[in-house]
């Protein structure tokens, strides 16, 4: 986590920086091509040579400019440009441009950029050439310029400097301990979804045991009722042969139904790949019961398939079933309908189970992901269903789950990427 979060910090830095030297680069090229342009028509005095090396300096920046888009590899390489080149032009400035009393000024920005550019010790070096620039220039040349002018700028510099190589200190300070935040907030978070899963599954093995019992109780009752014409036909061999083979096959169904169920609370630890009909084929197999007096339209268009956690994805399915008929039920309705639609959009895959009970609450609507808001309060809803369904196909399937108005009812859709 820490190494995840220090690599989007890095990565954070360096495309604020790569926009800054683009940004950079431009406003360079632009100011001082607009100055050479003036000096051209004479509204800014300025000596040949120096108009001749501001424009030359444009064009130097616009090239980098350009290749800094293209490559954004040598990063290092056009910074040293746009900084070099700038204490050039400006060091040719302080002796050429003796009209302009505060052109030192332009040496502040420069160190300004710098450091952002480079970081503090890249600053600080650059600071150490603008001050032996401008005081060489200062002792060894006339520069129109007062003692007490270029010491009031030493010690602008210094201050400035002080107060940058703090700013980005307190900066990276800020960035790391939000970062430490943001971790512990994540981490509260993956704890407290384990906790509802968790608890989710300990509500889940209820209903699976209850639908363990609905799966069994005609076997049994059949087992009864062939154990009881049995007790009646002792003196018939072929009669208890066929009643025992009757027998064996309930006894194979019930032990299939136990094996279905395990296999479905077995977390996988990889993925697969499966057919997203055997999924489907599987959970209406598991809630045949459940849905004995529903309507059910099944439409599958889908030929491709699927890279996933096949019982996540089952799990999925139960929970959708298991609202929609729930929805069902409390709606009151005579003619109950559910239909599930699998489609296949380019590389997307697409499962819709749409219900006619009526459709959500829109107060509801909004918050039906979130935990612990459920609409069946009065038949025991836990509310961690469909959050926990979210989770699952978000989380570890990486698609999407969301929900939406059909024409009689609620529309949830499941989206996931094919092989």
């Amino acid at each position: 986590m820490k190494k995840n979060m220090k690599s989007i910090e890095a990565q954070s830095l360096a495309h604020f920086r790569r926009v800054l030297l683009r940004q950079s680069l431009l406003t360079a090229a632009i100011v001082s091509f607009s100055i050479a342009i003036a000096s051209l028509f004479g509204y800014y005095p300025l000596e040949p040579h120096y108009r001749i090396l501001l424009f030359f300096y444009a064009a130097l920046h616009v090239i980098t400019y350009l290749f800094h888009r293209r490559y954004e590899a040598y990063y290092d390489m056009y910074v040293n440009i746009v900084i070099f080149s700038s204490l050039v032009i400006l060091g040719v400035m302080v002796v050429s441009v003796t009209d302009d009393e505060f052109r030192l000024v332009w040496f502040l920005l420069l160190s300004f950029a710098s450091f952002m550019l480079g970081g503090k010790r890249y600053g600080v070096m650059i600071s150490l050439w603008i001050a032996v620039i401008v005081y060489g220039l200062f002792w060894t040349r006339d520069i129109h310029l007062s003692g007490y002018a270029v010491a009031t700028f030493g010690m602008g510099l210094l201050t400035f400097n002080i107060f940058l190589h703090h700013f980005l200190d307190k900066i990276h300070n800020d960035a790391a301990f939000l970062h430490t935040l943001v971790e512990k907030e994540v981490q509260k978070r993956q704890t407290q979804e384990q906790i509802l899963l968790r608890n989710y599954r300990m509500t889940n093995m209820g209903e699976m045991i209850d639908a363990i019992a609905h799966q069994w109780r005609q076997p049994l009752a059949q087992g009864s009722m062939i154990l009881l014409n049995m007790q009646e036909e002792l003196e018939n061999p072929r009669y208890l042969q066929e009643k025992i083979t009757q027998l064996s096959t309930l006894n194979q169904h019930m032990s299939q139904t136990i094996d279905d169920f395990r296999r479905l609370l077995h977390e996988e630890k990889h993925k697969s790949t499966f057919d997203l009909h055997s999924a489907t084929d599987a959970v209406l197999k598991l809630m045949k019961n459940q849905l004995h007096d529903i309507a059910l339209e099944y439409n599958n268009r889908v030929d491709r398939p699927v890279v996933g956690y096949k019982n996540e994805l089952i799990q999925v399915l139960i929970i959708l079933f298991s609202n929609a008929i729930e929805a069902l039920n409390i709606s009151g309705i005579s003619h109950k309908k559910i239909a599930l639609i699998l489609e296949q959009k380019d590389a997307k895959i697409f499962v819709h189970i749409e219900d006619n009970a009526g459709g959500i609450n829109p107060s509801v609507k909004e918050r039906l992901f979130d935990p612990y808001i459920t609409t069946k309060k009065s038949s025991g809803g836990t509310g961690l269903g469909l959050y926990i369904a979210r989770i699952i196909v978000e989380d570890t399937m990486q698609g999407k789950l969301s929900v939406s108005e059909g024409l009689k009812g609620a529309r949830f859709t499941i989206e996931i990427k094919g092989e």
